[in-house]
């Protein structure tokens, strides 16, 4: 189930999305017309998206559990290095399991003294405690043979890990909410109507265009502008 954020999120990318659909056809058509010598003189249809207003039907679905750091650690890496990481090698897959056991302990240390500190956000060098942990991490998923590293980045792969890491400290030590939600029209049928919550939004374009000018030094600058 996805957060809120998340699903507002894909519907704004979902009507962006439409209109570079749109704008790709725009060109198209333009090529065309360049061709035809009557229409060469026309206007280029082209359609801009005005304001789309929305109600959005959802339910509260209760805020996700606390992972444990074996738990969320090894989605992380096998999500990211999915094309490069072979679960079916038994073995190797429950060495990795182990490894991340065994760096729990560490994580729940940092976690204990970070607690202690007794300080309602994290700070940065609270942060800085976890890079050991998602470098020793990916250096030792390097030694594996089960994964190849064809299509995956052990740097982006850290940094990946590192960020994932953070934010579930950020859960435990600052209590964030990151409540799921129930958005499928068929699970929403199911509930009693007072249970359902209605967003009204409304998503209105700002387009931005290429500027091209030439400075006091005779360089060209391309830079984009409000339409």
């Amino acid at each position: 189930m996805p957060k809120l954020n998340e699903y507002l999120g894909g519907i704004v990318s979902e009507i962006a999305a439409a209109r570079k659909m749109t704008d790709l056809q725009t060109v198209q058509i333009a090529k065309e017309y360049a061709k035809d010598d009557l229409l060469k003189h026309f206007s280029i249809p082209r359609m801009k998206v005005g304001t789309v207003d929305l109600t959005i039907p959802f339910a509260a679905a209760g805020s996700s559990p606390v992972l444990l750091f074996r738990d969320f650690s090894y989605d992380e890496i096998t999500k990211v290095a999915s094309t490069d990481y072979n679960p079916a090698d038994t073995k190797n897959d429950q060495n990795l399991r182990n490894f991340l056991a065994n760096q729990e302990l560490s994580y729940n240390d940092y976690i204990t003294k970070i607690k202690a500190e007794n300080k309602p956000t994290l700070t940065d060098s609270q942060i800085q405690y976890f890079e050991p942990i998602s470098k020793y991490t990916v250096e030792y998923c390097r030694s594996l043979p089960n994964f190849t590293w064809n299509n995956t980045d052990p740097q982006l792969l850290q940094q990946s890990l590192f960020s994932r890491i953070v934010s579930e400290v950020r859960r435990v030590i600052e209590k964030t909410d990151d409540r799921e939600i129930i958005v499928e029209a068929s699970k929403l049928m199911q509930l009693d109507a007072k249970c359902l919550i209605y967003a009204k939004m409304s998503v209105s374009e700002a387009g931005m265009e290429w500027s091209r000018y030439e400075d006091i030094n005779g360089n060209i600058i391309e830079t984009l502008i409000p339409e």
